[in-house]
């Protein structure tokens, strides 16, 4: 959960003068008291007494924590040996383990690596709310794949994809698979989206000009632009034509943002879908100031708003918030008016502070010595802590921290 994104170059990098910013009401907020981490109310064994004895490293990459199964998630890698030569790709031997929520014991894990079989070379994973996890894998052998592995750690089903691919889950709960797709001699970018049911059968497919920026809620959002020729191969457009997709895998609305906007920042979260359709889009304009597009749910550009330029935006669902400089604010789509602003005490992170929401739907803001769980709607405060003793990955859910450390899960009860 407390990940942060890779910082390629930060929105603030992208201007030459400062950012306007926007007047705000003013609210008072209680000081908050930064409580410590609380003892581990248990931990686990070793992630990994499964070490294959030619493993180089290993590492846990990601924690979901599902209360409603009684489990808890965690992703393991091992780094294996490239034995063939034929390719420079890493090898690894990925696994899902759940562990009971309760008392920390494994109750089963599922190892995506066959005996003899392929090695992977990279996966995502997306932990559903009824407790099946959807897994892509790209294989060693040139084999792509996504698996549907069921909450008592059985394969439901497997399915061989055509390439490599991104997988998002949709609003229905239709999975999205997204293929990376080709560029020809002209910049033209081909690529398909298929959706699939539950139980693995395909709903439908399309092909399309141009590649998946973002799926979300009832939304897909395609760069559609042909891609420009330099001396390093392909680069995108910094202000494409943008297609906007529903899930039949009909076009809905299409936007082509001027030639003086850049729709690419640093990596961090940058568009968003809300519960009505609404599809938020940061920009960076003429070097000079970033602003949020809004399109309604039928692609009317409803308004754009300026925003600082070292801020970080993050959804609410029916909103947003934007965090600068010690102030978070929170926004609606109808009035340019502040809802609220407070100041979250603490230093800023020397690498990056970071807004998220968490597995329940709350917002977690990551100082440098501290981590706030805000509520959403108001930003009033859930817990304040401090995070100098927090390893990665984690993950927060009701009040509660689970966070790998020293290759041991542990649960950690917030006051």
């Amino acid at each position: 959960m407390f990940k942060r994104p890779m910082n390629t170059k930060p929105w603030a990098v992208l201007l030459l003068t400062g950012a306007i910013c926007m007047a705000s009401p003013s609210f008072m907020y209680a000081a908050d008291t930064v409580t410590p981490l609380t003892n581990p109310s248990w931990t686990s064994t070793s992630l990994f007494t499964d070490k294959m004895e030619n493993a180089i490293a290993t590492r846990a990459t990601d924690v979901h924590a599902l209360p409603s199964k009684n489990l808890v998630y965690v992703h393991t890698q091992q780094d294996i040996p490239n034995t063939t030569g034929q390719t420079k790709n890493n090898w690894y031997l990925d696994t899902v383990k759940a562990f009971d929520i309760k008392t920390g014991k494994m109750k089963w894990q599922y190892t995506l690596h066959d005996a003899a079989g392929p090695y992977t070379l990279n996966t995502d994973m997306i932990y559903s709310s009824y407790g099946t996890v959807y897994v892509y894998a790209a294989y060693s052998d040139g084999t792509y794949k996504l698996h549907s592995i069921n909450s008592a750690g059985k394969l439901n089903w497997v399915k061989t994809l055509t390439g490599a691919s991104s997988i998002t889950m949709l609003k229905d709960s239709s999975l999205l698979v997204a293929s990376q797709g080709t560029v020809n001699s002209k910049g033209v970018v081909k690529s398909t989206i298929s959706r699939y049911d539950t139980m693995g059968k395909l709903l439908n497919t399309k092909d399309i000009q141009g590649s998946v920026l973002k799926a979300e809620g009832d939304r897909i959002i395609v760069t559609a632009s042909n891609l420009l020729k330099n001396e390093n191969g392909w680069e995108a457009v910094p202000n494409p034509k943008v297609d906007v997709y529903g899930l039949a895998l009909t076009k809905l609305y299409s936007y082509q943002f001027p030639a003086n906007i850049n729709i690419y920042g640093d990596g961090s979260d940058s568009m968003f879908v809300l519960k009505d359709s609404t599809v938020l889009i940061r920009t960076n304009i003429d070097r000079t100031k970033n602003k949020i597009f809004a399109f309604n749910a039928k692609g009317k550009l409803m308004w754009g708003r300026n925003i600082p330029a070292s801020s970080i935006t993050q959804s609410t669902g029916t909103g947003y918030v934007v965090y600068d400089n010690q102030i978070m604010k929170l926004y609606n789509t109808t009035s340019s008016k502040v809802l609220t602003s407070r100041e979250l005490e603490g230093e800023p992170s020397v690498d990056y502070i970071w807004v998220q929401k968490t597995s329940d739907g709350n917002l977690a803001v990551n100082l440098d010595d501290r981590t706030y769980i805000l509520y959403p709607t108001n930003l009033s405060t859930i817990h304040v802590f401090k995070n100098k003793a927090l390893s990665a990955p984690n993950d927060y859910v009701n009040h509660t921290i689970y966070s790998v450390d020293q290759d041991m899960l542990a649960k950690m009860v917030l006051k």
